[in-house]
């Protein structure tokens, strides 16, 4: 099965905003720009991309807009697909939206650009899984109840159905769209466990204080 890796980029994380940040790469890069922040010297966004590049056949960046999708076009590699939101005010979802239907194949992984630690492998299992099963979606569910909807595999048709259907309704959470999708398999930790004991790949960094605990 040929895959999409779709990763999203166009976040604003005004939690980095009370403390200056070092290293932040790229020309003109702004502390709110969460994807160019540098983890050992390298930008998140490039952790994410040198991760799973050897699971995707093919790798699209979803952007917030053109001046930021400059910044992130200096440093990604030019074989990389980078598309904007077409619509302001919906969050991860427009970014979802501009990238599915891009998309060139069946089924995608839509992760978040502040998860420097994604384990291929465990990607590859998601994959698996929706292959097997032919489900709309495969998203991992925490014993709690949480499930990880931006470190999930998704169908294209019936996503991109849903989360327009979402839009119309003006509802911007990625949860609704999930909700509207009939056939999803949510896959227990436990399972994820087995191949990344200490489910690094969901560590997302969204502080300051949070990339200074993965520096340590």
């Amino acid at each position: 099965m040929q895959k999409t890796v779709l990763i999203l980029a166009g976040g604003i994380s005004q939690r980095f905003q009370s403390k200056p940040l070092q290293g932040l790469h790229g020309r003109g890069a702004l502390p709110h720009n969460k994807c160019l922040i540098t983890l050992k010297n390298k930008p998140l966004i490039l952790h994410v991309i040198d991760n799973l590049s050897g699971v995707a056949d093919e790798i699209i960046v979803a952007a917030r807009d053109e001046q930021q999708g400059e910044q992130i076009r200096d440093i990604i590699p030019a074989k990389i697909l980078l598309v904007f939101d077409s619509l302001s005010g919906f969050g991860p979802l427009a970014g979802a939206l501009s990238g599915l239907e891009r998309a060139s194949f069946p089924y995608s992984l839509i992760i978040g650009c502040d998860m420097p630690f994604v384990n291929e492998y465990v990607v590859e299992f998601l994959f698996e899984i929706a292959e097997r099963g032919n489900y709309d979606a495969v998203v991992p569910r925490w014993e709690n109840g949480m499930v990880e909807p931006l470190h999930a595999v998704y169908k294209k048709e019936p996503t991109l159905t849903a989360i327009k259907d979402a839009i119309k309704q003006g509802d911007n959470r990625i949860f609704t769209s999930l909700s509207h999708l009939k056939n999803v398999n949510f896959v227990p930790v436990n399972k994820i466990r087995e191949i990344d004991s200490d489910l690094k790949t969901f560590r997302n960094i969204n502080t300051p204080e949070e990339l200074e605990k993965c520096l340590e």
